[in-house]
């Protein structure tokens, strides 16, 4: 199944697998399928969108009108339909597209728990590491 491959300091970590139609990428996490925490990324700053045509399916890639816009290539773009191996770049998060879905990597992590409020101690401590793995230090 095709998918995104999320880099960080060059290194493969999260694959987010392309299994919707659409798929919203952007700062928001209660709206958004690919949450991106990172203050270069718009609340609603791009979407994909997968089209069945005649050879198959096609994904095409669109920013929505981000303040920081969105790169393929190292090229601003608005609209284009991503071919494998595509580079994409999203505030300061990179990402691979694998049209195979063959790289066997992290799949996204839900996180689902509170920041502690001020004062407290958090009983868990989150960390990713070099490759993104979620590492849980208690």
């Amino acid at each position: 199944m095709p998918a995104l491959i999320q880099f960080a300091r060059g290194a493969p970590g999260i694959k987010y697998q392309l299994d919707q139609r659409y798929l919203s990428i952007g700062r928001d996490m209660s709206e958004n399928d690919i949450c991106l925490p990172c203050a270069f990324v718009s609340k609603h700053h791009a979407v994909i969108e997968i089209s069945e045509n005649e050879d198959g399916y096609a994904f095409y890639l669109q920013d929505l009108n981000s303040t920081n816009h969105t790169y393929v290539n190292n090229r601003a773009i608005t609209r284009i339909r991503l071919e494998d191996g595509d580079v994409i770049r999203i505030g300061k998060n990179t990402f691979k597209f694998d049209a195979s879905g063959a790289l066997p990597l992290l799949d996204a992590v839900e996180l689902d728990f509170e920041l502690p409020s001020s004062g407290e101690t958090p009983s868990k401590t989150w960390n990713f590491s070099r490759r993104l793995r979620l590492i849980s230090t208690e």
